[in-house]
């Protein structure tokens, strides 16, 4: 079987009246008026830059409609609404466009009407052709005034629903901002000890872990490649965190420096807190590209793992400081788990 081409069909162009014919001598007037007295904000076809050939095709069609509605037997007044609000469909909306309309359809449309040959008419002249025409321009006006209402409204509703996702947005980035590192994107110390607070306070039951880390030899790079690296380091070394602890399921944050910590809200138990220990401490020692071969740091790492309810937040952050210090003083990349002091007797 041939394959049959498939073509678009273009719409046809609306069917415009003769030059002499009523509509289209009531579009020229029409135009004319919407044209001002010599207002350089408005253009021929009463709005801002539009094109006056498009405007003349646009205000012929709606002058035909108004013109049938006139002279049709069944004389249905309100159809002339549609074409008010197809003035405001068109964007005919500027100042004083209605007033305008309106006055040239009363003062020139009988005339037209009268003085048109019956060939060049859709219908016959009604006797009450005035009438006719109060009744036409009266709904004209009230189907432009409702158009212009109900896209102001629908305007007004744009508006402010793209109000409210902006403030939405920059509240999200305000928030976002306030609990966040600008470097490397970790929540930040005020978010890490919040939550820290938050899961000691939750219930008396249950166990919280905490991990205090400290890079060693981070200034070494500062210092040997400038801070732009040392910048590039903390992003990387920040990711690599972040992704260990996202495997096990905790929290990591950058508190400042080279300083970092690792709040398990619901702790492992000191075993499982030693295991997301070392797999940090690994990702970390791994070499950073930022220079052929790679660059390699090691981090120090103090563990502290209690009963929800039998310790404060600064007692925490105190004890897994010490436990930092206990490691450090080993050498870099070690780690170390602080002891509670066994309570002294009476």
């Amino acid at each position: 079987m041939a394959e049959t081409a498939l073509h678009e069909v273009a719409p046809p162009a609306p069917v415009l009246p003769a030059p002499d014919s009523p509509a289209s001598q009531l579009a020229l007037a029409w135009l004319t008026a919407l044209a001002g007295d010599g207002d350089e904000s408005t253009s021929q076809s009463g709005r801002p830059s539009a094109d006056p050939a498009i405007a003349q095709r646009t205000l012929t069609d709606l002058s035909g409609r108004l013109v049938t509605v006139l002279l049709d037997p069944k004389f249905q007044p309100r159809r002339a609404a549609a074409v008010g609000r197809a003035l405001v469909s068109a964007d005919f909306t500027s100042a004083d466009v209605l007033g305008r309309s309106l006055r040239v359809m009363i003062l020139l449309l009988p005339s037209l009407i009268r003085g048109s040959a019956p060939a060049r008419l859709p219908g016959a002249v009604p006797a009450d052709l005035e009438h006719r025409i109060a009744a036409v321009t009266e709904a004209l006006a009230n189907g432009y005034v409702r158009a212009l209402r109900d896209r102001t409204l629908a305007e007004q509703e744009s508006i402010r629903r793209a109000e409210l996702d902006a403030e939405r947005i920059l509240s999200a980035q305000l928030r976002h901002q306030a609990t966040h590192d600008p470097l490397t994107g970790l929540p930040n110390r005020a978010a890490a000890f919040g939550r820290l607070s938050a899961a000691l306070t939750a219930g008396p039951t249950g166990r919280v872990g905490l991990c205090y880390l400290d890079l060693d030899g981070f200034k070494a790079v500062n210092d040997r490649h400038g801070h732009g690296a040392g910048d590039q380091l903390l992003v990387t070394l920040g990711e690599r965190i972040g992704r260990v602890a996202g495997r096990h399921g905790v929290l990591a944050a950058r508190i400042g420096g080279d300083e970092f910590v690792v709040l398990a809200e619901k702790s492992p138990g000191l075993h499982g807190m030693v295991t997301l220990v070392t797999d940090i401490l690994t990702e970390i020692s791994r070499p950073v590209p930022l220079c052929p071969g790679g660059v390699r740091v090691s981090a120090c790492a103090g563990i502290v793992d209690r009963d929800s309810g039998g310790t404060t937040p600064e007692a925490m952050v105190s004890d897994a400081d010490a436990a930092l210090y206990e490691a450090k003083s080993r050498g870099a990349g070690n780690w170390s788990v602080h002891a509670p002091r066994p309570r002294q007797g009476n």
